[in-house]
């Protein structure tokens, strides 16, 4: 009699097993393969190097994700990025330091490969993937260089209250643009910050966003950045320059979509963060973040104004290691590591996207102003110019044409030479 309860289980246990298994199979066989190409010229002219720097540069992004089993995905990518012709420029792995740098290496590397979960309002991604929180100042993976920039973490997102989500990331390595290549000096100083293919990392993100609101989105946000140099990285000034990328930042910010009339918009964002050492850093300061902008938008066109503070007291100067970069403080990428006495950056931006232009897909064109200076005694610093028209032909290809122009000022106060960069690109997405 005790057998017939065991071989109703085994016999249930057959029934389902096979069934599981093919609804594996199927999802594994049933993902979504994808495809990103990128094809771009860059041109850059930098008075604080002797030749001007052109590169061609193909990159060939292809990943796969599975369809969901159970409320799992599997997602998988890898960059394989090649030079096309001479390589007249620096990538910092080279050694042409006679070029500007353009920091798009040879090199074939994992992007992302991660495992998700989702079910119970709650979504939990763990691998090497990409991160986002808020406005991305702090934490971004940007994707303007070729590789970009991707984190092995453990993400968590709850969204189980209405209007109210929250995140908690933990990071245990950031993966740098240069992927796995090694710096042209490893042993240099620079290699641990600036040039480091990788940051070891024990680093806590925590985030809230409320929307329940209606045109009003409420953030909050803490990082703890505990970060390390690369393993080549082991003389006392790399270690050094490394520990003082560990901090503790903590932020709101407040973003509010007015509607005027049927057609015309106001935005207006502030944000504001504080920031001391965390970790093993062994300096002492507490540093001011605050932007705040306006903007207004009418039947395709968008003009904004807005004034963004990086505070520096002259021996530190507020870091945002893993944040956005490029898309910050000009485009010509002089203002990536914040100066000693701080930067102000005053910015107008107008814009204009246009919807089916020539029958295509559309048409954007974005022209930004910059005028720059330190937040400590307030000295000029330069001023820039970017401007970019993109073309979407379709669903799957855009073409790009980009440029940058920087003019120097208060080099004393973390200004620099004149600069100039130029870009075309094309992109194939499927």
């Amino acid at each position: 009699m005790m057998l017939r309860p065991a071989a109703a289980l085994c016999a249930l246990l057959a029934a389902i097993l096979p069934a599981q298994a093919q609804s594996l199979a199927g999802a594994l066989l049933d993902g979504t393969p994808n495809a990103d190409l990128r094809l771009r010229y860059e041109s850059v002219t930098d008075k604080a190097r002797a030749l001007p720097a052109d590169a061609i540069t193909f990159r060939v992004r292809l990943g796969y994700e599975t369809a969901p089993w159970h409320g799992l995905t599997l997602a998988a990518a890898a960059d394989i990025l090649v030079p096309v012709g001479d390589t007249a420029y620096n990538t910092t792995r080279n050694g042409k330091t006679v070029y500007p740098t353009i920091g798009d290496p040879q090199l074939v590397a994992l992007k992302h490969l991660n495992l998700a979960w989702s079910g119970f309002d709650t979504r939990i991604v763990a691998g090497r993937q990409r991160l986002a929180l808020g406005s991305q100042r702090f934490l971004a993976s940007p994707d303007w260089r070729m590789h970009g920039q991707s984190f092995d973490a453990v993400q968590l997102v709850n969204s189980a209250l209405d209007g109210l989500e929250l995140t908690y990331i933990w990071i245990g390595r950031v993966n740098r643009l240069y992927g796995d290549t090694l710096p042209f000096d490893p042993a240099a100083a620079a290699a641990a910050t600036n040039q480091a293919g990788y940051y070891k990392s024990d680093s806590h993100v925590l985030g809230a966003a409320y929307t329940g609101i209606a045109g009003l989105k409420l953030e909050a946000y803490a990082l703890l950045l505990d970060l390390d140099p690369p393993g080549y990285a082991t003389r006392p000034a790399q270690l050094a320059a490394a520990a003082r990328l560990s901090t503790a930042t903590y932020g709101a910010r407040a973003e509010y979509d007015l509607p005027l009339s049927d057609d015309l918009r106001a935005r207006f964002i502030a944000d504001y963060a504080r920031q001391q050492p965390y970790a093993a850093n062994p300096l002492s300061f507490g540093l001011d973040y605050w932007l705040g902008e306006a903007g207004l938008s009418w039947r395709g066109f968008g003009l904004g104004l807005g004034y963004e503070v990086l505070s520096g007291n002259g021996t530190v100067a507020l870091s945002t290691p893993i944040g956005m970069l490029h898309a910050n403080n000009g485009w010509a990428d002089l203002f990536t590591t914040t100066p000693l006495n701080g930067l102000a950056d005053l910015y107008a931006r107008g814009s204009y996207a246009w919807p089916g232009f020539l029958g295509l897909r559309g048409l954007t064109a974005t022209v930004t102003y910059h005028d720059f200076k330190t937040g400590r005694l307030g000295r000029g610093i330069g001023s820039e110019w970017d401007a970019q028209t993109e073309l979407q032909l379709d669903a799957h290809v855009t073409l790009l044409a980009k440029y940058a122009n920087y003019a120097g000022s208060g080099a004393a106060f973390g200004g620099f030479p004149d600069k100039s960069v130029f870009w075309l690109q094309t992109v194939f997405r499927y």
